[in-house]
């Protein structure tokens, strides 16, 4: 939504389009949809009280990955953003023993931040691992009956903090878009339902571990 409404405007556009001010509050976006199946049965959809309290209960942070951009119209596609600047300080390194699992709702950012060398360089004490990362990648995809071989940009890193944790980000598919090229998370010969199906939930499956 436009930063610049005003909040009666908000509250009419919210009840004509169904909307609601939070992350993912578009019609055509499922995340919250797919939390509530996954994740927490209990949250009341459009209620952003009730995802709140779920996610302080779960001890899950939610931010955007990207700080500013420019925006075609008033487009909700990740495609018509230009002029990206991310947000490299949404997440504390872990300590020595601990994993910080990051869920990104499009795998085109989170190679374009995660995986950047602008990334690497502002933080200069991690290291992708891509043993690891490979070896998870390869497994996570075989239990869902997928082809790793037909992914072309990854879907799982792991960053390794100097003296310290790990870092470990997976990739959704879009939320609002997810049978949108669902070959380059791996579907092969599974029927596409199916296989969102099982992604999704092998996926919030691995963030609540």
């Amino acid at each position: 939504m436009d930063v610049n409404d005003q909040p009666h405007f908000v509250s009419s556009r919210i009840k004509k389009t169904g909307e609601f001010p939070f992350f993912y509050g578009s019609t055509v976006n499922r995340f919250w949809s797919w939390y509530r199946t996954y994740l927490d049965g209990n949250i009341e959809l459009l209620n952003k009280e009730s995802i709140l309290c779920s996610l302080r209960k779960n001890q899950i942070a939610i931010t955007d990955t990207i700080l500013s951009c420019d925006r075609k119209e008033k487009s909700a596609l990740d495609k018509y953003l230009s002029n990206r600047v991310y947000n490299h300080k949404f997440f504390s390194y872990p300590s020595c023993g601990e994993v910080t699992k990051i869920l990104c709702t499009s795998k085109g950012v989170m190679n374009e931040m995660l995986l950047h060398k602008t990334f690497f360089k502002y933080h200069d004490r991690l290291q992708l691992n891509e043993p690891a990362s490979n070896q998870f990648q390869d497994q996570f995809i075989k239990n869902i009956i997928g082809d790793p071989q037909l992914i072309t940009k990854p879907i799982f890193r792991q960053i390794a903090v100097k003296d310290g944790g790990v870092i470990q980000c997976l990739a959704l598919p879009s939320p609002g878009s997810p049978y949108r090229r669902l070959i380059d998370f791996g579907l092969h010969e599974a029927e596409t339902n199916t296989y969102l199906e099982n992604y999704l939930k092998n996926a919030f499956a691995w963030l609540q571990t």
